[in-house]
């Protein structure tokens, strides 16, 4: 029941990552008439109302739609009236929530997430989505020293990982074996426990976990996203951040990971192709994730032609989003890392390349400060699970 303005926004809302197993209908009116079309249909489990009624009016319509609704079903009000004391008188009618006018589709999406948020659910994990606009422009490499950033300078517990069923270099690149791999984890995940999932996390240390993958051909890429799902529920359940190191492939999983993840990461070089190819996933992404929670555009390898590739100022015009760190290329570093089974920040502490994934950790995290050996570590970054 809106006007013009809110139901645009509810529209734009209904088209957000996190709404997307929501159906949304917007109809006209206030308080009064969503009592009168309520009389004769089954609520929905949220309704939410635009109403310029204020006072012992907007509670007596309010006491008229509370007949009208079923259990369980949730309302909330959009107004004006920035009352304390009619705050208060709404929330004591069983009101969910109340949101002041100019509506936003964050705060919308966000009142709706505390509506429904279970209690005695657990808490999960934030998830970062990387994946390469081209093959080769490092996403991987991006995604385990970022990783490893988040560990050893900012403290956070964070799990890695490997969905490259075919190819995956995440083990091999922290210089692991793996024995049990994801894709031992896709086939029952209906078993997952502590303790078989202790079995199945490879440990760079206390606070990097590698959950790897055999790098077989035989595996199929074409993964079962009900089944990926139910696992990265477990797995976010167990971290305090989980990274996910996509294939460069687009098929509906990956797509579909890409718009439901709390970050996505494209990372791209400096070239006409990976510009071409990057501009086309970060308008798609960006559509489907909404204008509050766009994609995050890493530039890599920088530096690697100077008079061929193209400037990062025309690169960030040209695909509209500048990217967050630009990360300089050096062969001689990354290879002696990679042929050592190293992150760069245990080859070269110093070396520029480790502040932009520092840097990327910071932004990913939210954090600004980088943990000091002794001090207690900082609260984890825990997100509900999503309904």
């Amino acid at each position: 029941m809106t006007s013009p303005e809110t139901r645009e926004i509810i529209e734009k809302a209904a088209d957000d990552r996190r709404m997307h197993r929501c159906n949304i209908e917007a109809l006209d009116g206030d308080v009064d008439q969503a009592a009168q079309y309520f009389g004769d249909v089954t609520t929905p489990d949220l309704i939410v109302v635009e109403t310029a009624l204020s006072g012992d009016e907007l509670l007596s319509h309010l006491d008229a739609l509370a007949e009208n609704c079923d259990a369980g079903t949730h309302v909330l009000l959009v107004g004006s009236d920035n009352d304390i004391i009619q705050y208060r008188s709404l929330i004591s009618r069983g009101i969910s929530d109340y949101l002041l006018k100019p509506l936003t589709v964050g705060s919308l999406v966000e009142a709706a997430e505390r509506i429904f948020i279970d209690p005695d659910q657990p808490t999960m994990a934030k998830l970062i989505a990387f994946y390469g606009a081209e093959g080769g422009v490092g996403a991987s490499t991006t995604a385990h020293n970022v990783g490893w950033a988040m560990g050893t300078r900012l403290d956070e517990d964070v799990t890695i990982v490997d969905l490259d069923l075919c190819f995956g270099t995440a083990a091999f690149a922290y210089n692991l074996e793996v024995g049990q791999g994801v894709e031992d984890m896709l086939e029952t995940p209906d078993r997952l426990d502590p303790q078989l999932y202790a079995r199945y996390v490879l440990r760079h240390s206390d606070r990097v976990g590698i959950l790897g993958t055999r790098a077989n051909l035989g595996n199929d890429a074409n993964i079962d996203y009900e089944s990926l799902e139910e696992v990265l529920n477990f797995v976010r359940q167990q971290s305090g951040i989980v990274l996910l190191d996509l294939p460069h492939i687009w098929t509906d999983w990956v797509h579909q990971l890409l718009v439901a993840a709390d970050e996505a990461v494209i990372i791209g070089t400096q070239d006409l192709a990976a510009l071409r190819d990057l501009k086309s996933i970060v308008e798609t992404l960006d559509k489907e994730r909404g204008d509050e929670n766009k994609v995050k555009v890493i530039l890599n390898h920088s530096g690697i032609s100077k008079k061929t590739e193209v400037p990062v100022k025309e690169f960030a015009e040209a695909i509209g989003s500048e990217p967050v760190v630009v990360v300089p290329h050096d062969p001689v570093v990354f290879g002696q890392a990679a042929n050592n089974g190293q992150m760069i920040g245990d080859a070269s502490a110093k070396h520029k390349a480790v502040e932009a994934f520092v840097e990327l950790a910071k932004i990913l995290t939210g954090k600004t400060q980088v943990a000091t050996k002794g001090k207690k570590k900082a609260g984890l970054s825990l997100f509900k699970k999503k309904k």
